[in-house]
């Protein structure tokens, strides 16, 4: 339909190796390269995009292994954020599993201070409703976005990885889950992240991923009229 924009993911990433993570570096290079060549746009909010996963492009990618990830992670992804940049399009950083979100947020922070990467709007960063850090991390990006002078693109999500997270709180024998347990408390967090981000657009551009009508309702009674925000929904899903 018109107006329709399309962000782009890989499925199935998890390098094993670092073969493994060079070969999904090139891939995701050559799909920048081909969304870039595809169509150019006035501007990066009406441009396609590109969704990334850090764990992709490391085999170690974890916070334990800071250093390494910082010396030969970060290298990679400035490299496809520049690609991006020159383009024209939006780059955002995905969603990983709760343990890895320190070590995901220091990769951003990086990029949005990087010099190299100043004044474009296309950074972005995927932000799960269900991770009981979930606000303060949105209070976050928007101190950050005012700091560097610029905007980022957030998507707000639920959350993918609730089984995961669960049993690998029980494995571990942690006292409490680093979500969200019961789903009107997700459903609350998201909505308190969305006030938050619909209250900084000269740092923030909001794009709400969902499939809820009700979700969908409550953003639009928080959007004021002609406030810049976009709804998101899987291909194939969320018909409306």
């Amino acid at each position: 339909p018109a107006g329709t924009r399309l962000s782009f993911d890989m499925l199935g990433e998890g390098a094993r190796t670092d073969e493994d993570a060079r070969r999904y570096f090139e891939s995701y290079a050559q799909a920048i390269a081909a969304i870039c060549t595809a169509g150019k746009s006035g501007s990066v909010e009406e441009a396609d995009g590109i969704s990334v996963k850090l764990s992709a492009l490391h085999a170690r990618y974890e916070f334990r292994q800071k250093r390494r990830v910082m010396d030969e992670l970060l290298p990679r992804v400035k490299a496809l954020a520049l690609q991006a940049k020159q383009g024209g399009i939006g780059f955002s950083i995905d969603a990983e599993e709760a343990d890895r979100l320190d070590i995901s947020l220091d990769i951003f922070e990086a990029l949005a201070r990087d010099p190299d990467l100043a004044g474009w709007d296309g950074l972005g960063f995927v932000l799960q409703a269900y991770q009981k850090r979930a606000a303060r991390v949105a209070d976050w990006l928007v101190a950050l976005g005012r700091e560097c002078q610029r905007r980022f693109m957030v998507r707000l999500v639920k959350g993918a990885y609730w089984d995961g997270e669960i049993k690998h709180a029980q494995e571990q024998g942690l006292p409490d889950y680093p979500v969200f347990t019961r789903k009107c408390h997700s459903d609350l967090s998201y909505q308190v992240c969305a006030q938050v981000l619909l209250a900084a657009p000269e740092a923030i551009f909001p794009q709400f991923a969902t499939h809820n009508a009700h979700t969908v309702a409550v953003v639009q009674a928080l959007t004021a009229t002609g406030q810049p925000f976009e709804f998101q929904r899987l291909h194939g899903m969320g018909h409306l």
